[in-house]
């Protein structure tokens, strides 16, 4: 079973559906998740000025949702905890696979966020791994319905360009890929993988990109979602190299409808990969 990394303080009181369905998709998964360390707000200064983090994490300065509720920030900082521990537990050779219960991170850029995005979690990772020698090179697959232009802007800041390989909107969300099938995706990331040489490789498994989301950006049907999912799966997996994915996205009306989606990811996820996990404390 592919592990689900997730922390209690992702749980938070908020009207916004993407923040709810977090600690639902966990419910419904049925697997015990499990709980990594707990991040020090310094961990994010690799990917974000010190004085935007501070003035999130002290209440000074608004987060991505545009207020200064203590509880969110603590939501934010979790975030990236959850995706942080998945990564050190493939990279540690865990397991080939793992899923964080985490989003909120493309849109959050080096001194400020947005878009209900506060820190970015997915270049907080890429830095960390890149500057201790864990890995080389990065490939960030960003299926989200949006384009992920926090995650443009921290790259063009750091100097990663030829280090972190970032797949965003523009590059996968093109007409003619409503209408690939498993095999074409695995074609596509395949061809990525070759290019990039990764030593691992983000997937924001977006459920925005679901062809009847409300907010318009979708293109998949929910067959092309798990057509996509599959062969992304597949040809990390071939290639033998480790792959963490997160929720990301999802405004449908009903949100089960959106962690459906999710779910089905984990399934697929768990078909494609068949593997018993190492589950470690």
């Amino acid at each position: 079973m592919t592990p689900v990394f997730y922390l209690p303080d992702q749980a938070v009181e908020h009207d916004w559906i993407s923040t709810n369905k977090i600690p639902e998709f966990v419910r419904q998964s049925n697997r015990f998740p499990i709980q990594p360390p707990d991040l020090e707000r310094s961990a994010l200064y690799v990917a974000h000025e010190r004085k935007y983090v501070d003035g999130v994490m002290d209440g000074t300065i608004a987060n991505g949702f545009g207020n200064t509720d203590p509880a969110l920030a603590r939501y934010a900082l979790a975030s990236v905890a959850s995706f942080t521990g998945a990564v050190d537990h493939v990279l540690q050779g865990h397991s080939p696979v793992a899923c964080s219960a985490s989003q909120g991170f493309h849109h959050a850029h080096w001194d400020e966020g947005y878009g209900f995005c506060t820190f970015n979690g997915l270049m907080v990772v890429a830095a960390h791994q890149l500057q201790n020698g864990a890995v080389g090179q990065v490939l960030i697959i960003d299926g989200d319905g949006h384009y992920g232009d926090g995650t443009v802007d921290i790259i063009d800041l750091l100097d990663f360009e030829g280090r972190v390989a970032h797949i965003t909107r523009p590059d996968i969300g093109c007409p003619i890929q409503s209408n690939w099938n498993a095999a074409m995706w695995q074609s596509f990331t395949q061809d990525l993988i070759r290019t990039a040489k990764p030593g691992i490789i983000l997937y924001q498994a977006g459920a925005d990109a679901w062809d009847l989301d409300p907010y318009g950006a979708g293109y998949l049907s929910k067959e092309g979602l798990a057509a996509r999912d599959r062969g992304i799966f597949t040809a990390a997996r071939d290639a033998g190299v480790p792959l963490v994915w997160n929720l990301a996205g999802g405004y449908a009306d009903s949100m089960q409808d959106t962690i459906d989606i999710h779910l089905q990811t984990l399934a697929i996820s768990d078909e494609v990969y068949n593997v018993e996990a190492t589950i470690v404390s």
